[in-house]
């Protein structure tokens, strides 16, 4: 068996064997149960169940905002403007770019990158007025990444994505009123994995590492407690993966986002 991170074939125009690129990755499947196709299809349910989750929130929140009194407002020179108080919930979801590295000890380093999707969710509540702390979700999903080597290149099927996670994380996001402009950042532990939707045993996934995101976004009150507009994020995710068969990785990304959010507050 191969030793490699991602167990994959890449469709290239330099007509690279299949798993030529990834012959020196990290983690063999039989070493470890990170690499579990399992514990892959376990955490996506469980996304999923988050999710359905949370949108079953935001409906409730919906349908309450309309009767619950507008609390926290201030007047600036007689002019009547919202304060962010209370709970918080906020959801961001649009287009991410970037890279993602994989430095492997003694050996090339490889390079993903691609356009992906990228999903953020903030739920917690105000310390005070416009002073927001809240727990941190986020994740990113690059279909058919391209596949950069110091010696070839190609790309991943379009069945196979990379995907990148803050699985658990905190921050604060502040509110500069009456412009409604939000500053956030977060920090948490954070991993990589890979999905095939057409061969589960093709998943794998790393170590946990540190990951971060910075985020600056404007919003416009379209409710009683609703709030709608656009953010620019930057996030990064690094780890040592391993040693796995005596092969030890070094992951890292720079990512950019143009987020579309959705806020209850």
């Amino acid at each position: 068996m191969k030793r490699v991170f991602f167990s994959a074939i890449a469709n290239s125009s330099d007509a690279m064997e299949p798993g030529d690129h990834f012959k020196n990755g990290a983690i063999s499947k039989s070493q470890t149960s990170r690499g579990n196709k399992n514990d892959v299809s376990f955490k996506f349910k469980i996304n999923l169940f988050a999710m359905k989750n949370v949108f079953l929130l935001l409906i409730f929140c919906f349908f309450t905002s309309n009767f619950v009194p507008v609390y926290g407002q201030s007047e600036v020179s007689n002019v009547k403007y919202r304060q962010h108080t209370g709970f918080y919930l906020s959801l961001s979801a649009g287009p991410a770019f970037g890279t993602i590295s994989n430095q492997i000890k003694g050996g090339d380093l490889e390079k993903y990158s691609g356009t992906g999707a990228l999903f953020d969710i903030k739920i917690g509540g105000a310390l005070q007025e416009n002073l927001i702390l809240h727990a941190t979700m986020i994740s990113t999903s690059i279909s058919g990444a391209k596949v950069t080597l110091p010696y070839a290149s190609g790309r991943l099927d379009d069945n196979m994505s990379i995907n990148e996670n803050m699985l658990i994380g905190g921050g604060l996001t502040y509110y500069v009123m009456p412009q409604n402009i939000l500053l956030s950042g977060s920090v948490g532990v954070g991993n990589y994995n890979i999905t095939d939707t057409k061969n589960s045993d093709n998943n794998r996934k790393t170590d946990n590492g540190f990951s971060l995101q910075l985020k600056i976004g404007k919003e416009w009150w379209v409710g009683k407690r609703w709030g709608l507009g656009m953010a620019l994020t930057y996030g990064k995710t690094f780890l040592n993966n391993g040693p796995y068969d005596d092969i030890e990785n070094r992951f890292n990304s720079n990512r950019l986002g143009v987020l579309f959010n959705a806020t209850f507050n």
